[in-house]
């Protein structure tokens, strides 16, 4: 037997345990098929969506209309995309973000305010290409009921090919504003939404999130994440 499948075994029995005790208190209604057969089975895989070439690259994260609260957040998430790809063997070598962002400042500044093409971007950091990220929905209150909130991120995910001078992700004809990727984090308190620290911490994990879901389109990874998605946590 493998070591997955023995770690997968002892997950799976530990699982049953905890389940099962709980389900003992309860004469009826406890139903733990999704989670054992998780822990068994494994969640499948998803392939990714490009394949991504192992060149340098850098990814800049662009914000023309303000959507971010705070403008830090565009270097955290370039920074977290750069930094899975790479701890996942895609990419070998990247850029900080805050470098694509301040060619991108200075460049609109001394240009009459002209703003600098994604490509140039590239070329000025001796990138071969550019992941370009827009942001078009940052919302941390996001839904909310009796179980709490769900903040919610929308991002438009390109690549862009400098050798080559072109896009190679996704094609514009299919889709020519780019590939959405959304992204929400577990229900949390509203009480968090009252302070500004509070307010912090759920747009730093809301841009960890989102990072995350960029990052995926480029590597093959879980369908689901084991206690995020198997069922909506009650309160």
């Amino acid at each position: 037997m493998s070591e997955t499948s023995t770690m997968r075994r002892i997950v799976a029995t530990a699982v049953l345990a905890a389940l099962g005790a709980g389900c003992a208190l309860l004469a009826s209604g406890c139903n733990i098929i999704t989670p054992v057969a998780y822990a068994i089975e494994g969640p499948g895989k998803i392939d990714a969506e490009f394949l991504l070439p192992n060149k340098k690259t850098v990814v800049f994260v662009d914000d023309p209309n303000n959507i971010f609260p705070r403008t830090t957040l565009r270097s955290t998430l370039g920074d977290a995309v750069s930094f899975d790809l790479m701890g996942q063997e895609v990419l070998t070598s990247t850029v900080p973000t805050r470098d694509a962002i301040a060619i991108s400042r200075s460049k609109s500044e001394g240009d009459a305010g002209r703003l600098i093409s994604i490509e140039a971007i590239g070329r000025a950091l001796d990138c071969a290409q550019v992941i370009h990220i827009q942001p078009t929905t940052f919302d941390i209150a996001g839904r909310s009921d009796m179980q709490g909130i769900r903040p919610t991120a929308i991002v438009r995910v390109k690549v862009i090919d400098i050798d080559l001078k072109r896009r190679a992700y996704p094609t514009a004809e299919v889709l020519p504003e780019g590939r959405e990727v959304t992204a929400t984090i577990r229900e949390a308190s509203s009480d968090l939404l009252r302070s500004r620290s509070g307010r912090n911490e759920l747009e730093d994990a809301l841009v960890q999130k989102i990072a995350i879901e960029v990052s995926r389109l480029f590597y093959k990874h879980d369908r689901i994440d084991l206690g995020e998605n198997l069922g909506t946590r009650k309160r």
